[in-house]
């Protein structure tokens, strides 16, 4: 059977470390700044997915890394909803491309 890797992240400045797992989740205490680290070197493809779940009404500030599509990050779930946002990379972190995938469920 295929399985992914599950790390739950607490705090307002949690790091996403790709070494330690591919699928992500947070519940947020208050706005909150991501940062990604470890990613594999330049020639690897890395995926992962953030399960983030809204506890309260928080900003979310990303990496200035990641592109997304009209160069404009997705805002953040309202209090009590969660969005599901993907990521991905294959220059070693230098560029991260996001993407929304499941906005406001809850």
């Amino acid at each position: 059977s295929y399985n992914e890797t599950y790390v739950a992240l607490s705090g307002t400045t949690p790091a996403i470390d790709c070494e330690t797992g591919n699928v992500f989740g947070l519940s947020t205490t208050g706005s909150t700044t991501l940062t990604f680290t470890n990613p594999p070197a330049t020639g690897t493809a890395y995926g992962f997915i953030l399960r983030l779940t809204a506890g309260g009404t928080h900003t979310i500030t990303y990496p200035a890394s990641v592109d997304w599509a009209a160069a404009t990050a997705p805002d953040a779930p309202a209090s009590g909803e969660t969005d599901v946002l993907v990521f991905t990379t294959t220059d070693g972190g230098t560029t991260w491309y996001g993407a929304i995938s499941i906005d406001a469920a809850g």
